[in-house]
Formats: C-alpha cells, sequence, structure tokens
C-alpha cells in the first residue's frame, strides 16, 4: 500500500451509534452500511455495559456483563460473542469498533464500591465521595451527579489491584475485536496510568487507537494527553464562532504536538437541526468547517437526517429514533472524499486567518506541518450571498494559482475573478 492510501485509511471518520437509539446489537449493522457508505471507518458505541440503578450510561454497574437491552442474553460469554460478531461485520464492511472507557468513576451501586472501597475518594467522613463538575446551570455553577462513584486512580492504597483491572476491561474488549477506546474525562485521570493502559494496549495489538475526551480542561492538560500517548484529543470546534480567534490560537498550540478530532454535535450537545431551524445551510457550512479543520471528524447517528432531539443517557429508546427531516448523506460522503484525498485537510496543521476582503467572509489558510501543500477555506457568516475578488485575496496569501476541488458546496470556478458565496456558503480550495 502507498504511502498516500495508508494516510488515508489512517484518518479518524467516526460515526457515533448512539445504542439506545437502536436497541438489540442486531439492529446495528444496517446503520453501519449507510456509515461506511458516507465514508466514516469508525463505528463509536457509548456504553454498553450493565447500568446502575439510575439507568445511565455511564453508571456503570458491571463492566464484566453487558447491558441486556442491547445484548439479550444472561451469560456474558453469549453477550461477549454478540459483540464479537458485530465487531467482525463492521471490520467486513471497512470500519474499526471504538468503545467508551468510563473509568474514572462507576454506579454507586457497583459492587467494587462494597468490595473495593479504597479504590474510591472518600469524604471527611468516610463516605465515598460523588463526583461533580461545573455547570452554569445548576445553582451555585456546580452539579454533583449522586447516581455516580468517583475513583481514585492517582492516589488509590491499591492502585496497582485497581489499574490491572481497568486494564483487564480493555483487554476484555480487544479480545472481542475491538481496536478504539474513547477515554471518557480522559484529563481526570492521571498521564502516569494512560502511559500504563496505552503501552499494555499497543503491546497486545499495536493497531490500537486511543482517543481523549478533554472538553472542558485546560490546553495544557490537553497536551499533556496527548504526550501521555493518546493519538487523538476531541477538540472545541463545535462552540467556535468563526469570529473569535481562541480557537485557531488553541489549534497553533497544538501544531506538531497533538492530532485532534473535531464535531459539528455530539450526544453531550444540542442537535445542530434544532438549535439552527434545520437551516441546511449553515450546517452544511459547519460539517465542512469541522471535517476539514483537523485531523479527524465525527458526527453522532441522526445529523445525517436533520435529528432534533438530543439523545439522552437515561431516557433515550428505540421510539425516539427520528425520521428524516433531510438527506446529508451525499454531502456527507463528498465532504470526506475531499477530507481523504488532500493531506492539508487531514491533520492538524498550521492555521491563519486572511483577510478576506469583507467582514463577513471568514477566511482560512491552512499548510501542512511539512510546507508542502497549503488549502484554503472560505465561509461566508452571513445570510445573504456575499462577494470576494479571488485574485486579490491569493495576493494576499502570495499564492499561486488555485485549483477546483471536488466534492459538493466546494467548487470554484477555474478562472473566477469574482467568487459568489451564497448565504453560508462554504468553499474550499488547495493552492498550488
Amino acid at each position: 500500500m502507498n504511502e498516500a492510501k495508508t494516510a488515508a485509511r489512517n484518518i479518524p471518520f467516526i460515526y457515533n451509534l448512539f445504542p439506545s437509539l437502536l436497541g438489540p446489537v442486531d439492529k446495528w449493522l444496517a446503520h453501519v452500511e449507510r456509515a461506511v457508505e458516507m465514508g466514516f471507518n469508525w463505528i463509536f458505541i457509548n456504553p454498553i455495559h450493565l447500568t446502575g440503578a439510575s439507568g445511565s450510561l455511564y453508571a456503570i454497574r458491571d463492566y464484566f456483563h453487558f447491558n441486556p437491552a442491547f445484548f439479550p442474553s444472561d451469560q456474558f460469554d453469549a453477550q461477549k460473542a454478540q459483540l464479537a460478531g458485530f465487531v467482525a461485520g463492521c471490520r467486513e464492511m471497512g470500519a474499526e469498533v471504538m468503545v467508551d472507557l468510563v473509568i474514572n468513576h462507576t454506579a454507586y451501586d457497583n459492587p467494587l464500591t462494597r468490595d473495593h472501597r479504597d479504590w474510591y475518594k472518600q469524604n471527611a467522613d468516610g463516605t465515598i465521595k460523588n463526583p461533580g463538575a461545573r455547570d452554569d446551570k445548576a445553582p451555585g455553577g456546580y452539579v454533583v451527579w449522586g447516581d455516580l462513584s468517583e475513583i481514585d486512580n492517582a492516589h488509590s492504597p491499591d492502585r496497582g489491584h485497581l489499574w490491572d483491572y481497568w486494564w483487564s476491561v480493555v483487554e476484555m474488549y480487544q479480545s472481542c475485536g475491538v481496536r478504539g477506546f474513547r477515554c471518557d474525562a480522559a484529563y481526570q485521570i492521571p498521564d502516569e496510568f494512560w502511559r500504563f493502559l496505552i503501552r499494555r494496549g499497543k503491546d497486545r495489538h499495536a493497531e490500537t487507537r486511543f482517543f481523549a475526551e478533554s472538553l472542558g480542561c485546560p490546553l495544557e492538560q490537553t497536551l499533556a494527553l496527548a504526550a501521555s500517548g493518546h493519538d487523538y484529543v476531541f477538540n472545541s470546534g463545535k462552540w467556535w464562532d468563526y469570529r473569535q480567534d481562541w480557537f485557531i490560537e488553541q489549534m497553533r498550540a497544538g501544531q506538531g504536538r497533538l492530532s485532534s478530532v473535531c464535531f459539528p454535535e455530539s450526544h453531550d450537545t444540542e442537535r445542530l437541526a434544532g438549535e439552527w431551524n434545520r437551516d441546511l445551510d449553515r450546517i452544511k457550512q459547519h460539517y465542512l468547517m469541522t471535517a476539514l479543520i483537523s485531523s479527524g471528524v465525527l458526527i453522532l447517528m441522526g445529523f445525517e437526517y436533520g435529528f432534533t432531539k438530543k439523545p439522552h443517557v437515561v431516557h433515550t429508546h428505540p421510539h425516539d429514533y427520528e425520521g428524516a427531516n433531510y438527506d446529508l448523506t451525499d454531502y456527507i460522503r463528498e465532504v470526506n472524499s475531499l477530507k481523504r484525498g488532500h493531506r492539508v485537510f487531514a491533520e492538524d496543521n498550521r492555521l491563519e486567518r486572511v483577510d478576506s476582503g469583507h467582514d463577513g467572509v471568514i477566511a482560512l489558510k491552512k499548510t501542512t506541518l511539512d510546507g508542502g501543500e497549503s488549502g484554503v477555506l472560505l465561509f461566508n457568516r452571513t445570510p445573504e450571498e456575499q462577494q470576494i475578488r479571488l485574485a486579490e485575496l491569493l495576493g494576499r496569501m502570495q499564492s499561486n494559482p488555485y485549483r477546483k476541488t471536488g466534492a459538493a458546496n466546494v467548487r470554484v470556478p477555474d478562472k473566477a475573478e469574482t467568487l459568489r458565496l451564497k448565504r453560508y456558503g462554504a468553499t474550499v480550495f488547495r493552492l498550488y
């Protein structure tokens, strides 16, 4: 396999299959087929373990028994066989499987809280601590999750056995063919632990990839996660308004030090179709940005069809699966193909804002780390058509003539003097 094809294969195009929307595992592969047709090569599944009393997917009661809503069997070996069959089916279609690795907390009623109390953080009165997080909408600006108990991965007096337990969870998944781990709240777990776990995981299967969920943590911690061995971290491009410089500054700080994954929405955010009243132009523009700005891209199941309901980790069920409000599958496939075909749009690299000549149009120039490729992304951030003098823009970038691309909504005429961008339009082109 030549270098270009190998690089394209390694780009993480991630489709988040939210299991509660589908139910039993035998219903999943049909959706994987659609994801692969759009160009996705990873299937990410939220937690599939047996849940605690709250019913939250992220409140895990037993790491060695799967949720019967997804794996209808009383025997763990039979459940593992079902998972392995699904993984094999995905691989046959051309996609690897990534699972959620939730190891910074368990359900409050997990038997480990009884059998291994010293694995948990404890309050001054000896009770096990509930984790929490900043939440501007909560009283006092902080929310405590009473259905969870917080693990002490850093300072447990029985840390060696605790870490070995987490390794046994990863090893179990690897035995089912899983080759990816989305590490939930990775910044809350010590870097030393990640070096231990990732080294073991890659020693067992070198192709295993680790993706750090790092939203809400300072940039220094994000860089530390990359240094601890994570192959990718998730970035905060979803919240960028294109006008401020904070996201560009973050990307510059990580340049050459990490590879990141961007996303237009996730299971933790509101749906864009709901937020933006199904404004297709605006939604397509945002997908183009999130797909091409960094190394990898993720979409949540239903993004392609304009789902409006945010999934809930407790209350979502298969009857919440929505009908198609619109169909972006062709558009997503073409943008993914564009990303796969141009290295400059498939890595975290040099990013700079360029004067577009119009206040409502954002121009970004991207250049590969080795300087071998450059490209331009233009975004009309207004609801009216805008015109850009292309020759003047190229002159400000001191760039050679461009070539048009071949993906939907990213075409540039060969000899355009004036580039017209429709409402919330976007275009992308390589520089030569």
